[in-house]
This record gives C-alpha cells, structure tokens and sequence, in this order.
C-alpha cells in the first residue's frame, strides 16, 4: 500500500492545501463565533479544532517536504510511513465536515437573532440612534443617525455629547434651524424636512449609556401648522360671530326704541288733533281727549322703562315672543361681563329648547355662589345623541366663559343640562 512519504509532489500538495483550506475555514467559524458572541462550549470547540487542523497541516507539510523537523523526527517518520488513503478519507471527511457546519452556520444565521442581524435591523430603521457613554463615544450608531449628523453639522459622528451641544446651541450648516428646544428638539433641514431629537439616558448591562433618537416628522409638522393656522382662522371667525351677536342685539334693541318712538308719535299726534279740534269746535268727549292723554302719559312711562331693559330684559321678551317661558330659581348675576355671558347662554338655550328638544320652558337653576354656577335644562326631549361643545352657539358660550376664567359643559343623559361656572 502506498504510503504518505510515496505519494506524488502533486497529490502530497493537494492534501497538504485541503487541510490549509480546512485551517482557513475553521479559523473564520471561530472569529464568526467570538464576533456574535456564541456560548463558551461553541467557542472552545471550534478553537481547539483550529489548533489541531493547524497542526496537523504543519506536521504533514514538513513531514513530506522533509522540513523544520529537527525537534519532531520519530512524529515525521510516522507520518511518512502512515498508508496515504486514510490520510486522504480523514481530511476529505473533515473538509465535508467544516464545509456542513459552515452551511449550517449561515442557515442558522438567517433563522435566529444574531447581533449582525440587530445591526442589519437598526441600519435599517427609518430614525437615527447613536447611544453612548458619558464621555459621548458611541458604542452603537446607525447609518441614519451618522448621515443626518454630518448633513447638519458638516462632521462625522465621533462625539455624541459634540452634537447635542451643537443642536442646543444651535451651531449647525447653514439653512439648518431649531424650530424649538426642550425635552424634544426639533429641527428643520434646508430641504424642509422636520426632525424630533429625544434624549434620555438608559442602563444596558449596569452600564449608563445616552440615547439620541432622531425621528422624521416633516408630514406631521406640516399638518400641525396647518392646524393651527386653522385654529387662528376660526378664533378670528369666532371673534367676529362675537361682534356679529353684539350687533343683532344692538340692533334689536335699537329696533324696540324705534317702534317705541313711533307708538308714542302717533298717539301722541292723534292726542293734539283731537285737543285741537275740541277748543276749537267743541267736537269731541272731552272725558274721552283726557283719558287719551293718561294712556299717552302711561305709555311714555311704561316705554321709557322699557328703554332701561338690559340683556336679560330682552332675553326674556324673546323668549316670550317665541312661545317659551324662563323660570328662574335663585338670583341671577348684575355686573356686565356675568350678565352678558348669562343672557348668551340664555340666548343658546332658547334656541335649542324651540329647534332640538321641542319644549315651551327653559329652566334656569343658581346652584352656587362661589363659583357661580348656572344650570339651564328644558322640558323637551332629550338629546338622540352626545351633546358636545364644538361648532355653532355652544362653541362661542364656551370660548366666552373661558375667557372671563370660568367654564362650560353639557350633560346629555337623562336630559340635556347645559353648566355654566363663572
């Protein structure tokens, strides 16, 4: 049987190569072990594996080419005289062996966590991270968060404490700007494109790390500007629906003087004609003349009283001119602003008792003094659904009171109850 020693230079060299191979892959198995931080039996295995693949490659190469044996002479003899075929089955079957594990490796790569894995995922999330120590080195990063640190301050990321300080102090390239600064910075890039930074500090392992998350939230931004653009508009409206009901009460009132003026013009007039006609002709009753300028006097008094109507004056002729009567329980407010949000609150309730509830009697009920808190409820229906404060009368009753420092609600159930608290 051909030995080792016998074996042409070239399949003597196509085994010694098999078995570099074999040393070349097992070596990468080991590093790839440390790197994902395997257990310490995988570890061990595959480096003691290396050590002996590496030796025995050393021992077969100086064996055959007869070099560097001067300490192992008995070991080189052995070898070369070892028959050749198990020498090649043994390295075949170790290479297959090497080269199932590494496959198995990767398959096994693909299917579990592994920390290339969780790198891979933080690379490809849509925020940037850095996380690092009080000194402010990273300890981990992502590609996010190292492109948007150079796109806004021209530098690489070696130093996380280097960028928060320029973010606070807002020493960033030009056409970068802090929108606002707090727990949450945002920032706004010359593209228009808007960022939210959050730190915050996080314990990994009972080590104290800092964690810079950067967030893209250009679409959310956006939409809140709008929104608050939105909001001013409809103050603005709200501001001038204010006026407008200033206005219809002003005018309303203006109105009831006018009718007023011409009620006591045209008896007035009637009065004269007919004292005339008497001292000049003798024509007409001279009881019924005097009785005429009695009612005339009543009148002028009665109107001129009415002249001193305020809001809930009106409020209440309203009322009655709409077929609903107001029963009010307790002492409502004198002073302008509480009487004036009353009567609108009065106004609203009206409004809803005839179109919503159906009802004929609006209820009005002083709970309290400090604060002062009104309830107005109706006899109609109940409301079908929630009653809620926004849009219409009830949403400028509610802007009302909150101005003056109070506030409004409704209740729904069993009836509709609308709370003032001023």
């Amino acid at each position: 049987m051909t030995t080792f020693g016998e074996l042409s230079t070239r399949w003597a060299a196509v085994v010694i190569a098999t078995v570099l191979a074999v040393v070349i892959l097992i070596a990468i198995l080991f590093v790839m072990s440390i790197a994902e931080r395997l257990s310490k039996t995988y570890v061990l295995v595959s480096g003691t594996l290396l050590i002996v693949e590496y030796l025995s490659y050393r021992v077969l190469y100086k064996s055959y080419y007869r070099t560097g044996m001067k300490g192992l002479p008995i070991l080189g003899e052995i070898v070369v005289n070892i028959p050749a075929v198990p020498i090649i089955i043994i390295t075949f079957l170790v290479a297959v062996l090497v080269v199932s594990w590494i496959l198995f490796f990767n398959r096994w790569n693909k299917n579990n966590v592994t920390l290339a894995s969780v790198k891979d995922a933080i690379n490809d999330m849509e925020a940037g991270i850095v996380c690092s120590n009080e000194m402010g080195v990273p300890v981990m990063v992502n590609t996010k968060m190292e492109s948007l640190c150079e796109y806004i301050t021209g530098k690489p990321l070696l130093n996380a404490n280097y960028l928060w300080e320029a973010l606070t102090n807002n020493e960033l390239c030009e056409g970068c700007e802090v929108l606002d600064q707090g727990d949450n910075i945002l920032l706004q890039t010359p593209s228009g494109r808007v960022f939210r930074l959050k730190r915050r500090q996080i314990r990994v392992d009972e080590v104290l790390l800092n964690e810079l998350f950067a967030t893209e939230i250009t679409n959310l931004y956006k939409a809140s500007m709008e929104l608050r653009e939105g909001n001013e508009r409809l103050e603005g409206m709200n501001n001038r629906m204010r006026n407008l009901n200033d206005t219809i009460t002003r005018v309303t009132i203006e109105r009831e003087v006018l009718g007023l003026k011409i009620k006591v013009h045209d008896n007035l007039g009637r009065s004269l004609l007919s004292a005339k006609r008497y001292l000049v002709s003798g024509e007409g009753n001279l009881g019924e003349i005097i009785k005429g300028w009695r009612e005339n006097t009543q009148l002028i008094d009665s109107d001129t009283e009415n002249l001193k109507q305020d809001d809930y004056s009106l409020m209440f002729k309203t009322a009655k001119d709409v077929g609903v009567s107001i029963r009010v329980q307790g002492i409502l407010p004198q002073d302008k602003k509480r009487k004036k949000i009353v009567a609108t609150a009065m106004h609203e309730c009206i409004t809803n008792t005839i179109r919503h509830a159906g009802g004929d009697e609006l209820y009005i009920n002083i709970v309290r003094d400090k604060p002062l808190t009104i309830e107005f409820t109706n006899n109609g229906k109940p409301p079908e659904s929630k009653v809620r404060l926004t849009g219409g009368g009830l949403d400028m009753l509610r802007r009302m009171v909150r101005d003056y420092g109070g506030d409004a609600r409704v209740e729904s159930s069993p009836v509709f109850k609308l709370i003032v608290e001023l």
